[in-house]
């Protein structure tokens, strides 16, 4: 017998243990596959609606800002580095708090300026409370954050709740960007409170409580399209939360705030088939986080509120796994069908010895927990990204299930080697051994 069906058999067998043929990945696709890029957005207060564009450059938004002080430009002139965001000048304007998108080499940020640099009108204060953000964001440009007591400005980052309060003074901006999950669909709200309503007006504890003089924000303006000549849209009101979301007027509105420490996200205009985002992005401190819930079946408006905690009533984890991470979440029905999105840090995993296949979401039924399908969807990187489908949003685990130990008795040498490519070879390994015999 020819010797060349039995040397097919084996290449077929090393591409399988190698994972060539895709075996080794079989429910594996990258985070990035997972969720559409968003193409449209809108801008929001009270009732109405407005459709926006990002601000596009070929720079970074930390180069689009362009930030100078004594430490980012050590090396300017005093009068080159005024603490101020230089590379938006040409869009600033006197006693004005400016907000964009800005579409650059490293995807969609979030910006914030106020004022304007080299104004001759005093200065001001301001305080934003950004809510609804993904888990992946951060402030990436911070106007100002300096070593030194004159640094005045305070910033805050905790979950999907992001902030600052600024002060500036006559002839300078503040304000700052934040990037990071804003490429794929998303709602954030901003709560603002200028002039008298924001927390540093009027303090006596900071450096210099007159630094800002008697100047004020009379206008707040969304920038959108051209970066030599953009549109401004001028909000309506200084004190009503603003949302910026991807999709169009047409969509279902979502906006978040805090109460109480409680992040609550309001859904409007809804109808049964429209898929809603809800981005609760709650972290818990072993390194899991609730990313995302795509739900449907809501018909009008509800609210929902999100707590990094079991329901009361609940076994604090499964029977056959111990709980990583929960959360609760609270409304008028939690009654709906839903994809839930989660995230494990890789080194939470490396701490337990566990596999991602160890992974779980386990949801409410009754006074039980139980487990949901959940499919890896990335488990490369810093984190492993999972999904499960839910019957209702009433409350959620993630479990790590221990293995008995004779199903750890394996550890393959190749990256990528799972029990169902070990399967296949072995499989393809006893073929070739009956081919050989036949021979």
């Amino acid at each position: 017998m020819s010797e060349r069906p039995a040397t097919v058999v084996a290449v077929v067998a090393l591409m399988i243990v190698s994972g060539t043929l895709g075996f080794a990945g079989v429910g594996a696709v990258s985070a990035s596959s997972a969720t559409q890029a968003a193409d449209s957005y809108v801008v929001e207060q009270g009732d109405a609606c407005q459709p926006i564009e990002p601000i596009s450059t070929s720079r970074t938004v930390e180069s689009f800002y362009d930030y100078r002080n004594h430490e980012t430009h050590p090396d300017s002139e005093p009068e080159e580095r005024q603490y101020s965001s230089y590379g938006t000048a040409h869009l600033q304007e006197d006693d004005t708090s400016h907000l964009m998108l800005h579409e650059g080499t490293d995807g969609v940020s979030l910006v914030i300026v106020h004022d304007r640099l080299d104004s001759e009108t005093d200065g001001g204060v301001a305080t934003f409370d950004i809510v609804g953000l993904p888990g992946e964001s951060e402030w990436v440009v911070q106007d100002d954050l300096y070593d030194g007591e004159s640094n005045m400005v305070e910033w805050y980052e905790d979950d999907n709740h992001f902030g600052a309060s600024w002060i500036w003074a006559e002839g300078r901006t503040d304000g700052g960007a934040i990037r990071g999950g804003l490429n794929d669909e998303f709602s954030l709200t901003i709560h603002p409170a200028f002039n008298e309503d924001a927390e540093l007006y009027g303090a006596e504890d900071i450096y210099d409580p007159d630094y800002a003089g008697d100047g004020e924000i009379t206008d707040w303006h969304v920038l959108s399209g051209s970066f030599e000549d953009p549109d401004r849209i001028e909000l309506s009101s200084l004190d009503e939360p603003v949302t910026i979301r991807t999709g169009t007027c047409d969509d279902p509105t979502v906006t978040y705030d805090r109460t109480n420490g409680e992040t609550v996200a309001h859904v409007t205009d809804a109808a049964a088939d429209d898929p809603i985002l809800l981005q609760p992005s709650m972290e818990t401190d072993d390194g899991v986080r609730f990313e995302k819930i795509e739900l449907t079946g809501l018909d009008g408006e509800a609210s929902f509120g999100f707590e990094s905690d079991r329901p009361d009533g609940l076994p604090d984890s499964p029977d056959d796994a111990d709980a990583l991470g929960a959360l609760t979440v609270t409304g008028d029905s939690t009654d709906y069908p839903a994809t839930v999105t989660i995230s494990v840090d890789a080194d939470l995993l490396e701490e337990r010895d566990a596999a991602a296949e160890e992974i779980a979401l386990y949801e409410v039924n009754g006074t039980e927990w139980n487990e949901t399908e959940t499919t890896i969807r990335n488990d490369a990187g810093d984190a492993h990204l999972f999904t499960a489908e839910v019957s209702s949003l009433d409350g959620f685990v993630v479990g790590h299930q221990e293995p008995e130990p004779d199903e750890r008795s394996y550890t393959s040498p190749t990256p990528g080697f799972t029990a169902g490519a070990a399967v296949a070879a072995a499989f393809v390994l006893a073929l070739l051994w009956a081919v050989r015999r036949r021979g």
